[in-house]
């Protein structure tokens, strides 16, 4: 699960250099949050207090679960204890497999001791991978349960969130519409999979698009990476002796992720299961970014932005035009529209490469921005 290669690439592609991938990881910063001004979107749906309980949120009158799952395996590994207690007490369980799985290529590669994968290879290796989902879902005695599979890219989830806005919107607003959760469990905005931190766009999005409609209690998971620092927002779930076991069970049912990361993948069958309480609180307010990448590494970076109206692609920029700045106030970029908050603006280096992983991320911003 760890490499898989990104969407819209030749199978075969030329590796970023290896000084770039080492000063991405090292250039890493974080959005604080800051007070939410008069008059701004407030994306907290209730006191987190009253989320720090996983299970009470269970017990609660009307109680329905959703879960997001970019990838066959995700439900297992963020959830898989909750969805038993869910189903335990009666709860309605719904879970939306956002892609198929198919961008996948290492596990694939040995397993089934190719080279070459092209698109009939994708298309068996997802199938493979909604399989192991059924499976997983039987291992937590989650069968009966509501599945939606979009089948958005694997690898692809963030490009089609700029490429194709109204309509991922318009897609998971209906879910929601269908499945009215009382509770939401979604990646955390700061999972540095690709993938997983644009469904979090996604999701606070169409939120927002529905200011008239009751909001779920939102549980944040932390797939890949680390949280932000000196987060008081923790919910924990402890799992019985029998619902650790089937969650473990369901895992090894993802046999095409464990053949590779056996280890990694089934220390998430632990006794408890950690989320961020709430949606997370990041709005910066002004035009600074909260990064500052080297100089020599700026000419392979791109800012990425996107709101309600769809998505940019920006190239950073030094020069008097710029409406965007980096953390030491210096020039980083021009937006050429008026952005309407909340909107996203994500650093990201586009060349190709075998590492999946963001080395920045997302920051979100609470005030208008005009160009």
């Amino acid at each position: 699960m760890a490499w898989r290669k990104s969407a819209r690439q030749p199978d075969r592609v030329r590796s970023a250099p290896a000084q770039l991938l080492v000063a991405q990881s090292r250039s890493r910063c974080t959005a604080y949050p800051v007070p939410c001004k008069e008059g701004q979107p407030d994306l907290r749906l209730e006191k987190t207090s009253a989320l720090f309980d996983p299970d009470a949120l269970l017990q609660r009158p009307d109680a329905r679960l959703m879960v997001l799952a970019p990838h066959p395996d995700d439900e297992s590994l963020a959830a898989g204890g909750l969805i038993q207690r869910a189903l335990a007490r009666g709860v309605a369980v719904s879970v939306v497999f956002i892609t198929d799985g198919e961008n996948n290529p290492w596990p694939q590669r040995v397993l089934e001791r190719r080279l070459r994968i092209g698109p009939r290879e994708h298309a068996g290796w997802a199938a493979r991978r909604r399989s192991e989902a059924d499976a997983a879902l039987r291992a937590l005695g989650a069968e009966g349960v509501a599945v939606h599979r979009l089948g958005w890219p694997d690898g692809g989830v963030t490009w089609k969130l700029l490429d194709d806005t109204a309509t991922m919107l318009a897609t998971l607003r209906a879910l929601f519409e269908r499945e009215r959760p009382s509770v939401l469990v979604l990646p955390d905005l700061v999972d540095r999979h690709p993938d997983h931190s644009a469904i979090h766009v996604l999701a606070e999005m169409v939120f927002q698009s529905m200011p008239d409609r009751p909001k779920p209690a939102c549980l944040g998971y932390l797939l890949h990476g680390r949280s932000r620092p000196g987060l008081p927002r923790r919910a924990v779930f402890a799992l019985n002796a029998a619902e650790q076991a089937r969650k473990r069970a369901a895992i090894e049912a993802h046999a095409s992720q464990t053949a590779l990361s056996y280890g990694r993948l089934l220390r998430s069958a632990a006794a408890s299961e950690g989320f961020v309480a709430g949606l997370d609180f990041h709005d910066r307010v002004d035009a600074t970014l909260p990064w500052l990448p080297p100089r020599w590494l700026r000419p392979w970076l791109a800012l990425l932005a996107v709101d309600g109206a769809g998505g940019e692609r920006i190239r950073l920029s030094h020069g008097r035009d710029a409406n965007l700045f980096w953390r030491d106030g210096s020039p980083a970029a021009a937006i050429p529209r008026t952005l309407r908050p909340p909107y996203y603006i994500k650093l990201c280096c586009p060349l190709p490469s075998p590492w999946v992983f963001d080395g920045w991320g997302w920051c979100r911003f609470g005030a208008p921005h005009v160009a």
